[in-house]
């Protein structure tokens, strides 16, 4: 029993981050993804690495503030 307990954690596991790298790159890919007869639109990617909490039109007019 304990060893079907642990078969199913790793299982779940498994499966949950499949799940989540194969939506990740349908949206990045087709920009969507389905299930059934629902489509399901992917409406931004937003990469962590390179995005700010601020905009670059705010930076850049807060730049030439500065220069002023």
């Amino acid at each position: 029993m304990v060893a079907f307990i642990i078969g199913f954690i790793i299982a779940w596991l498994w499966s949950d981050s499949f799940t989540h790298h194969k939506i990740a790159a349908e949206c990045e890919r087709l920009g969507g993804f389905f299930v059934g007869s629902k489509t399901y639109k992917c409406y931004a990617v937003i990469d962590s690495k390179t995005d700010t909490s601020v905009p670059p039109a705010i930076l850049e007019a807060e730049q030439s503030k500065d220069e002023i």
